[in-house]
């Protein structure tokens, strides 16, 4: 006779329970986890285990399990085997696809082309810019259009209101492959687009040329970008703008109204993570559920004789969990949360709520293998961290806590739950600052020092009161709008009394402080002591040599600081690192000892993009420099000054040096209120000034003269010469042939090993005669990838290579560092050679 549907029912939860969250004496769960994760990793490493090497190693091992410990541990060996080269195989096709015939990639890149795609998420606005994501149906090619696929991520700097998920657009592109800017410490972005399978780039300046054509996807979907259309209008109506800025990133996931100044504020105040839908949100909006569900179900002895009251609040928080992350914006973060979330409560559907980091592990897990590649993104790392440091932060409180209470102290009293509630609060806010720290400090070089603080006085603001006011304002939008407009006032009234705080604490001197990047065995050695912290009662157990552990991890972490310290203040070479900045110039110079100079800043014209951010901060923070002494200007214009403002407002330097010349165009304004703002002094530059003497480092100025009126702003460019014992490396600007011409005849000694070459290898500059006098051993050309000027030209190359040395290029070499002890030098550069370049590999030396 066939068990009735709510026996069987039962028969499926209970297997559930006793296999899937259930191995009391087997952590199969963290084996799985880290097996996986490992694969990957040796992946994202560039090694593939599909190497005949590999594979004997794999059946060597396996044998040996099977001899020395049984059939069962040579098949959990081999199980484990193939599920570490299923995840580094997965990872590799991501990294490395194969693309099939119509995929546009197959298109020789760049390339002009026109196609038909439709939007597979909805658009993405922000300030001076806007974002089109286009999955590719047809091509336009030989005068027919040809089915195409592909994922196309097109940047337009002037997007309307007038695209929604679903429409079908016919659009003519400059299609180009995503491709990072190869300088240290600069951020994955071609990774990144991978990992989402977008592996096409496109900008456009406007969409007045974009056509719809048709519509296609999920008409569900379609309707839910109306409803998120609806409710942000609603809010921009009856809020104030910051207001209603923040409440649309809360509820809808749109943040193009957050300013620069409000981002800065939350940043400071290390509650940014606010503004973002993740995790926090999710969670919340499932306690809230679950908890509402919980207290209706106890209200009903017929359910509650049916059903137990966490299985059925657990199944009915689900569906609002889902309908908050549709109107969130659903992007991939969103889901990684809500796979997270929806982990836990199927966890507590199934009697094992108390097994929160097995079903921590296992979300990891399934979010790893539907998205692969994702516990790279640090939005997954901050999520599973924080997470993991609350729960552990939380058990040792309680642990202590009830250690201190009096088994015979009978029903705690109102006041001792207070307390209790207001310890564990506080537990959860420095187990989750504590956590996320080092995480912090890696990706985004800040720790806000007043963190704790704000987290406990804004998050609950803004991050429950403010998120539980908009989601309920968003339902009665269409419902009853009179109570939709109280309820938007109310959280109105959150929300400006969470930013008024966020600004009281952000006017602190020191609400935040920037750090260097830490390097991955700085990293280690940081959670590995956060885990003697958390785990502390268990090293108390282990044998007296393990109790030292502690102490190991932090004799070697003061070890490692004191190494790079040493190294960083009294070292006696000369480094100068020539960084891909794109179509720009600029280079770090490491003086012997410890004094930094930065020789122009490259620069863009787009607002969303500072290279200074972006590019030369990052790679100062992965060198442990905090500070630049000098700030080089060779001449006004943007892709050589436009960094140099975040450096003057974040690394304290002492002097800035320039030709003189200025200009009131562009981003220059910025950079002198900046001057003037940090009390930098300036200092003017000139051919007939004395040398200047820097850490034995001898700084001659060649041009231009100190009178230099008539030049062009190319040709009356800052040319210095630095020398260091028998090394010289000579800093050339922009100059153009005239401007080379007054150097010829000022100067009779020109010659230097190393050369930048000047104007980025135009066919106007590095005339037969300069190249002659200089005769570099090693010319380095600082220029975009594919840059519209055509640089270098292909007669500038071969000059300098039929003079005997070496053209190096930063759009195909990436970052070139050269490294002097004063007698002799080796150049490095980022990338790995390239057929029909110069031999060159990360960290091999090309020259000596």
């Amino acid at each position: 006779m066939p068990l009735p549907f709510r026996a069987r029912i039962t028969a499926v939860l209970a297997a559930l329970r006793s296999r899937a969250f259930s191995f009391p004496q087997h952590a199969l769960l963290f084996l799985l986890m880290t097996v996986y994760l490992s694969g990957a990793l040796c992946a994202a490493w560039g090694w593939s285990v599909l190497g005949s090497w590999w594979v004997g190693g794999g059946l060597l091992l396996i044998g040996g399990l099977w001899w020395s410990h049984g059939w069962r541990a040579g098949v959990l060996g081999g199980g484990l085997l193939i599920l570490f080269a299923f995840a580094n195989g997965q990872f590799w096709q991501v990294l490395h696809p194969q693309f099939a015939s119509a995929h546009l990639r197959q298109l020789a890149l760049p390339q002009k082309v026109t196609i038909e795609g439709w939007l597979f998420r909805a658009p993405e606005h922000a300030p001076h810019r806007g974002r089109l994501y286009v999955e590719a149906l047809r091509v336009w090619e030989n005068n027919e259009w040809r089915p195409a696929t592909g994922k196309v991520l097109i940047t337009v700097r002037t997007l309307s209101d007038s695209w929604h998920y679903g429409n079908v657009l016919r659009l003519t592109l400059n299609l180009r492959q995503p491709r990072n800017f190869h300088t240290p410490g600069a951020f994955d972005y071609a990774g990144y687009l991978a990992r989402q399978h977008i592996f096409l780039s496109a900008f456009l300046w406007n969409d007045t040329d974009v056509q719809r054509v048709g519509t296609e996807g999920s008409a569900l979907w379609v309707q839910v970008e109306q409803v998120r259309h609806t409710i942000s209008k609603f809010f921009a109506a009856h809020l104030e703008t910051n207001a209603a800025a923040v409440l649309q990133a809360l509820i809808i996931g749109d943040e193009r109204f957050l300013t620069e100044d409000l981002r800065d504020t939350f940043s400071r105040t290390g509650v940014a993570h606010v503004l973002s839908i993740s995790g926090l949100h999710i969670s919340l909006v499932a306690m809230t559920a679950y908890g509402f569900w919980w207290w209706v179900v106890s209200w009903s002895p017929t359910l509650l004789l049916r059903f137990t009251a966490p299985v059925l609040a657990s199944v009915l928080a689900i569906p609002p969990v889902l309908l908050y992350a549709s109107i969130s914006g659903g992007n991939v973060a969103t889901w990684r949360s809500v796979l997270m979330v929806l982990t836990y409560l199927f966890a507590t559907l199934i009697g094992r709520q108390g097994e929160t980091y097995r079903s921590l592990a296992f979300a990891a897990l399934l979010i790893s293998v539907l998205w692969p590649g994702a516990f790279l993104d640090v939005s997954f790392q901050l999520s599973f961290v924080s997470v993991l440091s609350l729960f552990l932060a939380t058990q040792r409180f309680t642990e202590w806590w009830d250690k201190g209470r009096a088994p015979d102290a009978g029903p705690p009293s109102w006041r001792e739950r207070l307390l209790r509630w207001g310890g564990t609060y506080l537990a959860i806010s420095v187990g989750a600052l504590l956590g996320t720290l080092p995480l912090t400090a890696a990706y985004f070089n800040q720790v806000s020092l007043l963190g704790l603080v704000a987290n406990a006085v804004v998050v609950p603001l803004l991050g429950s009161a403010a998120v539980i006011l908009g989601l309920l304002a968003a339902g009665f939008v269409f419902l009853h709008s009179g109570i939709a407009s109280v309820l938007v006032g109310s959280a109105g009234v959150v929300i400006r009394l969470g930013i008024w705080t966020a600004e009281w604490l952000a006017a602190f001197p020191y609400a935040a402080v920037r750090t260097v990047t830490p390097n991955l065995f700085e990293l280690l050695l940081l959670y590995g002591l956060l885990s003697c912290v958390f785990f502390r009662a268990a090293l108390r157990q282990l044998h007296a040599p393990s109790r030292f552990l502690p102490h190991l991890l932090v004799g070697l972490l003061l070890l490692d600081v004191a190494s790079w310290w040493w190294h960083r203040l009294y070292h006696d070479e000369l480094r100068i690192t020539f960084l891909d900045v794109g179509q720009g110039d600029a280079a770090v110079v490491e003086l012997p000892n410890s004094q930094v100079m930065v020789i122009d800043g490259g620069g863009f014209a787009s607002e969303n993009f500072d290279a200074g951010e972006a590019l030369l901060a990052p790679f100062l923070w992965s060198r442990k420099i905090q500070r630049v002494d000098m700030l080089v200007l060779s001449h006004p214009q943007l892709d050589h000054y436009g960094g140099l403002t975040y450096l003057t407002e974040h690394f304290a330097p002492r002097e800035f040096w320039s030709n003189g010349e200025v200009t009131q165009s562009g981003k220059f304004p910025r950079l002198q209120a900046a001057l003037t703002k940090s009390g930098v002094r300036s200092r003017v530059l000139c051919r007939e000034m004395r040398p200047i003497t820097l850490d034995k480092v001898r700084i001659q100025v060649l041009h231009p003269p100190c009178e230099h009126t008539g030049l062009n702003p190319n040709n009356a460019s800052l040319v210095l010469r630095l020398s260091y014992g028998s090394v010289d490396v000579l800093f050339t600007g922009d100059i153009e042939a005239e401007g080379e011409a007054m150097l010829l005849a000022a100067h009779d000694a020109l010659a230097s090993e190393i050369v930048k070459v000047p104007h980025h290898g135009s066919r106007t500059s590095s005339t037969s005669a300069f190249v002659r006098a200089t005769a570099p051993s090693v010319a380095v050309a600082s220029l975009g990838f594919l840059n519209r000027f055509h640089f270098p030209a292909p007669e500038v190359v071969r000059r300098y290579e039929q003079q005997g040395g070496k053209f190096l290029r930063t759009d195909e070499q990436g970052a070139i560092t050269l490294v002097s002890d004063g007698r002799e030098f080796h150049v490095r550069s980022f990338l790995a050679p390239q057929e029909g370049t110069p031999e060159t590999a990360r960290g091999r030396v090309l020259t000596q």
